[in-house]
């Protein structure tokens, strides 16, 4: 009877043994996730850099472009070469304000009492540099517009001209100059005008 009894408090001993390992390791705690590395974790965001402020640069303000509005357009007096003329467009400031003008202006004949375009706008003429021009009130600058005479064009339908559209440089819209004096054909791929860009002076 010791001998059983001793076995069976062995075997009992083993099957405490064996139930307390089993329990050890289904308690093993699970390790915690590493956290996110730099290279993973969401970039932090960056605000805009601001536009620059042109009136901030020292304090002085750069004027803007001259509109139809704040100008004035009329012809000077002009100068006849061999079979044309030269003509100077003067710009004046009339507005309260500084502005620039720079570049070509656009410049075509117009007629038949409504605004018709007659013939082909001027081209652009490069002889001259281009150079800003920036106008206080009151200010004038001048393009210099070569008209072709156009008796001088075999194929050309002569059409007298009401006078002139003149868009300034860089704008959209257009002034009417009146100009009755001055013939144009009404070809299209006739030529007569040539314009250059705008400087100082009228």
């Amino acid at each position: 009877m010791a001998r059983v009894s001793v076995t069976w408090t062995a075997v009992a001993s083993a099957g405490i043994l064996a139930l307390s390992l089993t329990t050890l390791v289904g308690c093993t705690p699970t390790p915690p996730a590493p956290s996110p590395s730099a290279s993973t974790a969401a970039p932090t965001a960056r605000p805009t850099p601001a536009t620059p402020n042109p009136s901030a640069s020292g304090g002085v303000s750069i004027p803007g472009t001259c509109t139809v509005n704040q100008l004035s357009v009329t012809l000077g007096r002009g100068n006849g070469a061999a079979g044309s003329e030269i003509v100077p467009i003067v710009f004046t400031n009339t507005g309260s304000s500084s502005c620039t003008l720079t570049g070509y202006p656009g410049v075509s004949f117009v007629g038949d009492g409504n605004g018709t375009q007659l013939g082909a706008a001027a081209n652009e003429d490069g002889s001259v540099a281009i150079v800003p021009n920036s106008l206080a009130p009151g200010d004038t600058v001048s393009a210099q517009l070569r008209i072709t005479q156009a008796g001088n064009y075999s194929g050309c339908t002569v059409v007298p001209a009401d006078g002139l559209r003149v868009y300034p440089p860089h704008s959209y819209e257009a002034v009417f100059v009146k100009a009755s004096d001055f013939s144009a054909c009404s070809n299209a791929d006739i030529k007569l005008l040539s314009v250059q860009p705008v400087q100082p002076g009228s």
